[in-house]
């Protein structure tokens, strides 16, 4: 099975999906493994509005583009690097492809002064380590959006 990118019909999800290999479980999504490939997982949302799929999918479009500078705005590169990567959305946002990552071992590696406050989710659960031994968010679903969205949380008061 080739790697999904983009927006895809819910029906090619369906068949990518390993549903002999579920990987995880949370609340409100399956995760299962892809068939043809370790590298990705695919979320399937349980709810009747796929709201993690979609913030994890517009998180990740954000931290993504960050790496440049746009329209004036500060880039910061090492953003990406701390959140496991999206690689594709279905039409209705019930399943997503992302990187898969293994789950941390112990809180010892887990240091959440390197992650943005706005993530709600901040079990070890949420993170795992890459291949190169890098630590990433892997379930950001869950952002405090009134901490993101209000300018009067960024401004510095003399």
């Amino acid at each position: 099975m080739a790697v999904l990118r983009g927006l895809v019909s819910d029906q090619e999800f369906e068949k990518a999906i390993d549903r002999d290999d579920e990987v995880g479980r949370g609340s409100n999504r399956l995760v299962f493994a892809v068939l043809g490939t370790s590298e990705y997982v695919i979320k399937e949302s349980k709810q009747a509005f796929h709201y993690s799929n979609f913030v994890e999918w517009l998180v990740w479009g954000a931290v993504s583009e960050m790496k440049e500078d746009i329209l004036g705005n500060a880039p910061n590169e090492e953003m990406a690097g701390k959140f496991a990567e999206c690689v594709a959305i279905s039409h209705s946002a019930r399943y997503l492809m992302m990187e898969r990552l293994s789950p941390i071992s112990s809180s010892a590696q887990l240091q959440l002064s390197n992650f943005p406050q706005w993530l709600n989710d901040k079990k070890l659960s949420a993170f795992g380590t890459s291949p190169d031994g890098s630590v990433k968010v892997m379930d950001y679903g869950m952002v405090d959006f009134y901490q993101v969205l209000n300018p009067l949380n960024h401004q510095s008061f003399p």
